[in-house]
């Protein structure tokens, strides 16, 4: 994040998003920019951006081969998003960014990345950011030019490129709807991420979110009580998504981790055993009773609950009587609990904040005190973070002889 002034606002946020600060009852509000909140985060934020249209986030449209008109229109939309004043078709044939021989024909792979390398060293010239020099690797079926040296570099070593089967670039084939925005979303997020690392003073910031933004206290607390040391904040914190019960297990086992308390992690696959994908609001219930037994057995006091779609014979029943005796409400307003409903991001750190400041973590959590030496304990910790992180990316990225394409 950046403190930006009013010509710069437009150009590095997707979007200013306003989260109300937490109260007592009704905390879980519904806070979605789009419908799209099972989908992939290119697709989601690209479609905040203007990259593409919500309507066409569909399998029949993003499977078409897009045309290299299209390209540089939706080109032209990400450089205006970090900053660059003029970026019209006519503006990239004038940067030589864009050339207008078949403008209008199917653009290939190895085009469309020629064209993001010489977007890149416009906005490097222009000192709209600092572009690192990371030496690129050669793909079998495309030898990279000394003059995109740079600019390649950058897009490999942002995973703004990322190829395909066993190194290749797949430079001939037809770029589609779907690897475009999925380019020129990574693009967006690599540059104005950059951007805003320069400028922030603690280094947490996100592109979708601002400084001021109140969400930004609640992510800092749980990052000081542990919640992101298993689980890896990308550039974009997309709190619109939808958690993944995997992404949840971490956060709840890094808050464990940073406290020196050993995680029941068997009742979290029980709370888990129902093979979905994300988690339900009747999941987040449970889990928040679970941290409640650990963190605050002491200060759990019941009340009575009014949800209307709650009965005594459900398993939520119980733990949303302890979270209403520490003042913590999970209906939306209207009474209502859903239970098979997923859970966004904005949502879940919301809740789970309120919950460890009743326990008393966030919000106390000891300074550490610098000028003491390190012992073997804190090596350790932090052998543990890196080999976990590590093991994190490679079940993100996958390995390159068993992935066809990543870029899809």
């Amino acid at each position: 994040m950046i403190k930006a002034d009013k010509h710069t606002i437009a150009g590095i946020l997707l979007a200013v998003l306003c989260v109300a600060v937490l109260g007592g009852t009704g905390i879980l509000n519904p806070i979605f920019a789009n419908g799209l909140g099972s989908a992939p985060r290119e697709l989601r934020l690209g479609a905040d951006l203007g990259i593409i249209n919500e309507s066409n986030c569909n399998n029949r449209y993003l499977r078409q081969n897009i045309t290299k008109r299209d390209f540089a229109n939706k080109l032209g939309t990400v450089m205006s998003n970090v900053g660059v004043q003029e970026t019209k078709l006519t503006d990239l044939f004038n940067y030589g960014i864009l050339d207008s021989n078949r403008i209008n024909a199917n653009i290939t792979r190895k085009e469309a990345v020629e064209i993001m390398s010489r977007a890149l060293l416009h906005m490097s010239a222009s000192n709209i950011f600092n572009m690192a020099n990371v030496k690129p690797t050669n793909y079998k079926d495309y030898s990279i030019p000394e003059k995109y040296s740079k600019p390649m570099g950058y897009l490999q070593s942002k995973f703004v490129v990322r190829g395909l089967q066993n190194n290749y670039l797949g430079s001939n084939k037809k770029l589609t709807q779907r690897e475009a925005v999925y380019f020129l979303f990574r693009l967006y997020e690599a540059v104005s991420s950059d951007r805003m690392t320069s400028i922030s003073n603690d280094g947490l910031c996100f592109i979708d979110v601002s400084l001021d933004n109140p969400i930004m206290e609640t992510i800092k607390d749980l990052t000081a009580a542990g919640a992101f040391d298993r689980a890896i904040l990308r550039p974009s914190f997309d709190g619109d998504s939808y958690i993944l019960q995997d992404d949840l297990t971490e956060v709840i086992g890094g808050i464990f981790d940073r406290s020196g308390k050993e995680c029941d992690m068997l009742r979290l696959q029980t709370i888990f055993s129902d093979k979905e994908q994300y988690t339900t609001r009747k999941q987040m219930a449970l889990v928040l009773e679970f941290l409640l037994d650990s963190f605050a057995s002491d200060k759990i006091q019941t009340a009575n609950i009014d949800y209307i779609d709650v009965s005594k014979q459900d398993a939520e029943y119980t733990a949303l009587s302890k979270l209403a005796g520490c003042n913590i409400n999970l209906s939306y307003g209207n009474r209502k609990l859903s239970s098979n409903e997923y859970v966004t991001w904005f949502e879940a750190v919301n809740i789970i904040n309120k919950t460890l400041k009743f326990a008393g973590i966030t919000n106390s959590v000891k300074k550490v005190d610098m000028s003491a030496p390190a012992d073997k304990a804190d090596f350790e910790r932090l052998k543990n973070i890196l080999i976990q992180k590590k093991a994190k990316i490679r079940s993100i990225l996958g390995p390159k002889d068993k992935v066809k394409s990543v870029d899809k």
